[in-house]
């Protein structure tokens, strides 16, 4: 019997000492590559994890009002030390995929904040490319100017209503899809 314990010890110690879960999920460091997650949480956690523990690690109160099916919604929680009105985590079937961040700010107040976060954003992440909304022609963008890094994974956008927006994309728009095979 003892050896049976034995056996049965040595094949579940290194499942203890390599557990899988949702320690996983979560990331050590804030600003890691863009292909590893963003705000402190990895691509493809699934939405319970976030809803249970991210308002742990950040201290961010949820708006459920403001959830859908595959959505979750946070306020309160900074983002290189700025405090965002809204945190929109998006998810499908693999799990995290996107995550919004939105800044109320005015016609007063847009341009200081925007310098900040884009001074910020630019030193974690590197040089963005800038592109700029053109008002005359048919389709009208929903932005004045957007920052861009690594294929539009990230962007930090001006709205027209001058609410600032940082988009975080498991995917890049511009390529399409991208599977992490680690």
């Amino acid at each position: 019997m003892i050896k049976k314990f034995a056996y049965n010890l040595i094949y579940f110690l290194p499942l203890l000492l390599f557990r899988c879960g949702e320690a996983n999920y979560i990331l050590d460091d804030q600003t890691p590559p863009i292909s590893e997650g963003f705000f402190g949480i990895r691509w493809t956690t699934p939405m319970a994890i976030v809803d249970s523990e991210f308002p742990k690690h950040t201290g961010a109160i949820t708006q459920s009002s403001l959830n859908q099916y595959n959505t979750s919604n946070f306020s309160n929680a900074y983002f290189l030390g700025e405090l965002p009105s809204l945190e929109r985590f998006t998810f499908n079937e693999r799990g995290l995929t996107s995550i919004k961040i939105i800044f109320k700010t005015n016609f007063n107040t847009y341009e200081n904040k925007f310098d900040l976060l884009l001074k910020k954003v630019v030193s974690v992440y590197g040089k963005p490319i800038e592109l700029f909304g053109i008002v005359e022609f048919p389709d009208i963008p929903d932005y004045i100017v957007c920052y861009y890094w690594n294929g539009k994974r990230l962007e930090l956008k001006l709205k027209l209503d001058y609410s600032i927006e940082i988009n975080a994309y498991s995917y890049s728009p511009l390529d399409g899809p991208i599977y992490n095979t680690k």
